[in-house]
C-alpha cells in the first residue's frame, strides 16, 4: 500500500525523493525532531511536544515556520493518519531542519519541516511482561551542555549505544555523561525507585528533556510522592528498589536486571496505570 509523508504543507508519496545532498540535516545534523504517540486518534501530550520543539528551535537560532502551531500540525497529522490508514494508532516523527545553504555557518535560519508516520500495533500502554536486561555503554560519553537536552538529529551517542546493545543481546543500554554519571537510555529517560522516592537524572546531567519524563514527574507529584531530580551514579543503580525507563511510545518499561541486581516492578506498574488514568480523564 502506498505510504505518504507531509513536507511543508504538502502530502507526498513516501518513496518520492525529497532532498538534495545540500540538506543541512543530512550534512550537519542541523535539525531537531519530536517523536509523538498517536493513540485512539488522540495525539498524546501534543502541547508538551510543541513547547519543547519551540524551545529547541529558539536555542538553535531557527526561525519559526508559520505552520508549526497546534492547529496546522494537528490537521496535518490527522490527514496522514487517514492517508496511511493507521486507524488512529501510530508513531509520528516531526522533524524541523534549517534550510540549505552555507557550510558550518548557515546562510539562513529559515526552516522546513517533515512529518512521517508509522503504525504501532499496540493500541494502549501496557507494562512489559518480562523485565528489561540492561547494561552501561561506556565507550563514548555524552557531554554536559544545553544541547544535551535536545532531541537532535545528531544522535551518534545513541546509535553507538544501540550497536553495543545489539552486540551484547541486551534490551537497552544506559548512556553515561562525561562525569561518569547516568544521562539516559537509548531512547528513554531513567527513573529509580528508592523507598517512596522517585529519582531521575536532572537536566544538568545531559539527559534528553523527555515529554514522558515530564509527565511522570507531574503524575508522581500529584499523588503526593517526592521526585528528586539529581545526579545518579552507577552505584545508585545497584541500590535502587526498582528501575524503569519512560518514553511516549511505550509509556513505562521496567528493568528486571542490571549486572547482578534484580528489581521489582510494583511502583512502575502503579505509575503506568496512573498515567493511563490521567490520560483517560483528559479525553
Amino acid at each position: 500500500m502506498q505510504q505518504f509523508i507531509h513536507l511543508n504543507g504538502t502530502i507526498l508519496p513516501s518513496d518520492q525523493p525529497l532532498f538534495t545532498s545540500a540538506n543541512r540535516a543530512f550534512r550537519y545534523g542541523d535539525a531537531v525532531f519530536e517523536t509523538i504517540r498517536l493513540m485512539h486518534g488522540e495525539i498524546l501530550y501534543f502541547e508538551n511536544h510543541l513547547s519543547r520543539l519551540h524551545r529547541s528551535m529558539e536555542l538553535l537560532g531557527m526561525e519559526m515556520h508559520p505552520d508549526l502551531n497546534f492547529h496546522q500540525l494537528y490537521l496535518a497529522i490527522r490527514h496522514l493518519d487517514q492517508a496511511n490508514q493507521l486507524g488512529g494508532n501510530g508513531r509520528i516523527r516531526l522533524e524541523v531542519f534549517r534550510n540549505d545553504g552555507g557550510l558550518y555557518t548557515p546562510m539562513t535560519n529559515s526552516v522546513s519541516y517533515l512529518i512521517e508516520v508509522t503504525p504501532v500495533h499496540q493500541d494502549n500502554y501496557s507494562l512489559n511482561e518480562n523485565g528489561l536486561k540492561i547494561e552501561l555503554y561506556t565507550d563514548i560519553k555524552k557531554p554536559v551542555s544545553k544541547l544535551s537536552n535536545l532531541k537532535s538529529s545528531n544522535s551518534l551517542y545513541y546509535v553507538m549505544a544501540g550497536l553495543h546493545k545489539r552486540k551484547l543481546n541486551l534490551d537497552d543500554c544506559i548512556v553515561l555523561n562525561t562525569d561518569d554519571r547516568i544521562a539516559d537510555a537509548i531512547s528513554s529517560n531513567v527513573f529509580l525507585v528508592k523507598g517512596n522516592e522517585l529519582h531521575t537524572p536532572s537536566l544538568d546531567e545531559a539527559c534528553v528533556a523527555g515529554v514522558m519524563r515530564e509527565v511522570m514527574i507531574e503524575v508522581y507529584k500529584e499523588s503526593g510522592g517526592t521526585v528528586i531530580e539529581t545526579s545518579i551514579s552507577v552505584d545508585d543503580l545497584l541500590h535502587a528498589d526498582e528501575m524503569f525507563l519512560t518514553d511516549v511510545i511505550h509509556g513505562v518499561r521496567w528493568v528486571g536486571a542490571f549486572r547482578n541486581k534484580r528489581y521489582f516492578n510494583n511502583k512502575a506498574k502503579a505509575l503506568l496505570q496512573a498515567v493511563i488514568d490521567r490520560q483517560a480523564n483528559r479525553v
